[in-house]
Parts: C-alpha cells; structure tokens; sequence
C-alpha cells in the first residue's frame, strides 16, 4: 500500500502534518493524490507519531502514478530502504522552515527529530555510493533532487546560510571531534582544515536542558564520521546544528562509505 507526506485538498498541496495539527479543520474525505486525483486516507501512524495519507480502501491509483510506480518498484525487501526514504522522511528534509517562534521550533523538534527520523537515517546508511549518487527523488512542492544534493558538509551549509539567511533543515555529513562544555551546554566541533577539506567552523550543539537525556550517548558520537539531520542554523557564536535527541538524529556512517567521502 502506497503511502505519502501530502495531498490535494481543495485544489491546495496539504502536509501530513499540517492535518495532524488542525486533525477537526478538516474533511477527512477529500484528500486526493497529488499525482493522479485517486481518493486517499489520512492517518496518523502508530501511536499517532507518524502522520500520512495512505490508499483509500478499495480505491487504487492511476496506473501512471508515481507515487504507485514508486511504491512498486522500491517496496519490495531489496528496496525497503529506499522506499523508506522516498515515502516519509525526504520530503521534510528538502524544505526550507522559517523558526521565528518557539512555538515553530517545537513543531520542528516534533515533527523532525522523532522515531521516523532514525528510520531515516537507517534506511540512508544503508545505501550504497552509486545509489546515493543516482537516486533522484521528489518532494513536496514537486521538485526533483537528487539525495546526494541534500547530504552536506559544513562549507556548503554555511554558504546557504549566508545565502538565503535563513535557517533551514539538512543532512549533515561531516567528521565530529571531542565534546566541550560550554556552560551546561555541550558541543561537539566539527573538524575543518588539513585533510578534512572543509574550512569554517561548525558544531552540533547540545542545549543545556537536553543534556540529561544525551549524556550516556555523546561519546559514542566523538571522532567518528557522520551523519546528522537537524536544522541548520546561526547566531552570534557561530553555525550549528542543535541536538536534542542524538538516537534519533545522529547515525554513524559505515566505514565502508569512509573511503568515498567526497560530498
């Protein structure tokens, strides 16, 4: 059964989300498929944490749907991963987030750093290089990209940053070093310079009140290469990706994928 991070409702591309968050606003029978009209269901997952539009029963796509050709070429146990990545997760990360509120970037924390974000980063380990390379995906507002092209290092953040001024959600790929304290905060610098190619400053950054929960884990993350799903960001110590849950936003690149670290 397909499944998708947005419908149609009333002529207007909806996120699942946006539904979770007004679930009363809205008639639940009139989400329709962004690619071919077919009738579609909004459900919120299990333990209502994972929110989506999936088949109406008994109503199919049209056999020229991408989302259904997805869904049939990456669904099966070869391509889970891939399907993974294609039916949950990318949409969100290809987005850009304006976090002028708090009230914003609680939604965020919510909707981004959760158990489907683990998944993600799972499922995107496991790729080989050519299918990180090759993979080309869509997104929400129907861009095509191709994964490679949302896994960045810091050089390449920093310059969107200084860019588009605006803070916006990525995968980071880069190598961490020792963790310092900083007041009852807790950073982990990024390298930069030498061999490691990238020349700016950057750190995934730890708050004060989510130490607690990370500390038993914080060592298991220093020097290693990495990838991180966060939002990144600037303020007047410099750019940073914050953390708040390490198990669900930081997963350790197989040494494997060590040799081809050329993104």
């Amino acid at each position: 059964m397909s499944r998708t991070n947005s419908a149609t409702y009333k002529n207007e591309t909806i996120d699942a989300f946006e539904v979770d968050d007004n679930y009363n606003d809205f008639n639940r029978n009139q989400f329709k498929c962004v690619e071919c009209g077919a009738q579609i269901q909004f459900n919120r997952g299990i333990n209502k944490e994972d929110p989506h539009f999936k088949n109406w029963p008994n109503t199919s796509h049209q056999p020229n749907c991408e989302i259904e050709l997805n869904y049939k070429r990456f669904s099966k146990q070869d391509n889970s991963n891939i399907y993974s990545i294609i039916s949950t997760i990318l949409p969100r990360g290809e987005r850009l987030i304006n976090l002028d509120s708090n009230e914003k970037k609680r939604k965020i924390r919510k909707r981004y750093f959760g158990k489907r974000s683990r998944q993600f980063l799972n499922s995107l380990n496991s790729l080989s290089w050519h299918e990180l390379k090759e993979l080309t995906l869509r997104t929400e507002d129907k861009k095509t990209v191709k994964l490679i092209d949302i896994i960045m290092r810091q050089d390449t953040i920093i310059e969107k940053l200084k860019n588009e001024n605006n803070s916006f959600i990525c995968i980071l790929k880069g190598y961490t070093s020792k963790s310092i304290e900083v007041g009852k905060s807790i950073k982990l610098p990024l390298t930069n310079g030498g061999k490691y190619g990238n020349k700016n400053k950057f750190d995934l950054f730890i708050p004060a009140s989510y130490v607690e929960k990370n500390k038993n884990r914080i060592n298991t993350i220093e020097n290693k290469l990495i990838y991180c799903y966060g939002v990144a960001e600037v303020n007047d110590y410099g750019y940073k990706i914050d953390l708040f849950s390490i198990t669900h936003q930081v997963m350790i690149v197989e040494k494997a994928n060590n040799s081809k670290y050329s993104k």
